[in-house]
């Protein structure tokens, strides 16, 4: 049986999307395929029962039958983290290796996901390092690369790996066109020279990045008040309306086809974005915007939804959902697989992992 954990340089850096479309592939292929979150740090219900998104999400992409406590062993709640600053010995490794026994049953191949950063659980002795050394696996690193300071991070990523071997190599993601030929002459020579093996280097993909503004009214539990026959229209970017009115026109016309989150009570910020005709207006604080906005935006074709939370939460949300791939849609799986299939050495990583 072969394994691989999936880290990352930093949270949306694209570690569960690489995920799900590696695993695809291998179950294309005839692979049977496992799933594991060692350490669950999107706590969601489901139906009673605490769970991480991330580990659902998989559940249902790969249909796995497995019990939820095996494929997360471990949930980072807030008692956990008083426990660790207490010194409670908690005997994770146990736990850990009890539960990857379960979710390795009659598989080919268990791909284990790492928790935020490759640093992120250290506190508790489970950075990304520590569990792949525990769990006897390599480790796959996933880099957005977002400008040459990337190429800091993995160096310093890689000084956090204490064994050089454990690395199986790296991924570029979300790589700018403008960059791509940078990258592949300069960036991948560079790091081949510190003896790291960049198995992929995948580009920025627009597809993936947007969502339907109906996504995020679903995600935001909005109320929608003007312009839903329009929700079925995609975002890639957010804005913040939080300046005065003759800035913020400038702002919002320079990033055309974006949200822009506002207090209810900002008209207006709110007659600036329609004027600017942006995709969509989110008004935080469950403040009901004037008649005057709300004609003119359904005139203007511009959905407005309200939500009950702040603006610096709804920014939160709003990080998490744009830009970030989650996949609810098939058609994110499909453009995520074929960018894999095109830009990853995936026989050299299965070979690497022992497949």
């Amino acid at each position: 049986m072969a394994s691989i954990l999936i880290s990352s340089s930093e949270k949306y850096s694209g570690k569960s999307s690489l995920c799900t479309g590696i695993g695809i592939i291998l179950q294309n292929k005839g692979y049977s395929v496992g799933y594991m979150k060692p350490i669950g740090n999107m706590l969601v219900d489901v139906n009673g029962i605490l769970s991480d998104e991330d580990a659902e999400q998989m559940r249902r992409v790969f249909d796995l039958k497995d019990d939820r406590n095996h494929i997360t062993p471990i949930l980072l709640t807030d008692n956990l983290a008083e426990d660790a600053l207490a010194g409670v010995e908690k005997h994770f490794d146990k736990t850990l290796a009890d539960a990857f026994s379960e979710v390795s049953k009659d598989k080919d191949v268990v791909l284990i996901e790492g928790t935020g950063g490759i640093g992120g659980g250290a506190m508790y002795g489970l950075s990304d390092p520590q569990i792949s050394s525990i769990l006897g696996t390599k480790m796959l690193l996933v880099t957005r690369y977002d400008s040459v300071h990337a190429v800091d991070r993995i160096l310093c990523d890689i000084e956090l790996i204490h064994d050089p071997d454990m690395l199986a190599g790296i991924i570029l993601n979300e790589v700018d066109e403008s960059q791509m030929t940078y990258v592949c002459e300069l960036v991948v020579p560079f790091l081949k020279d510190k003896g790291i093996k960049v198995v992929g280097v995948l580009p920025k993909d627009s597809t993936l990045r947007s969502v339907p503004i109906s996504e995020i009214v679903e995600d935001l539990h909005a109320e929608v008040l003007a312009g839903s026959e329009h929700l079925k229209e995609l975002v890639e970017h957010y804005l913040v309306g939080a300046m005065e009115v003759n800035s913020a026109i400038k702002y919002f016309r320079r990033t055309p086809g974006s949200v822009v989150i506002t207090g209810g009570d900002r008209a207006d910020i709110q007659m600036a974005a329609i004027e600017a005709r942006v995709k969509c207006l989110v008004l935080t604080g469950n403040l009901q915007p004037s008649g005057a906005v709300l004609g003119s935006a359904d005139e203007a074709g511009i959905p407005v939804v309200l939500v009950r939370g702040d603006t610096m939460s709804t920014i939160g949300r709003m990080e998490g959902l744009i830009g970030h791939a989650r996949f609810r849609k098939e058609h994110k799986l499909d453009r995520m697989v074929e960018l894999i299939e095109n830009n990853v050495d995936v026989n050299s990583l299965l070979s690497i992992i022992g497949l």
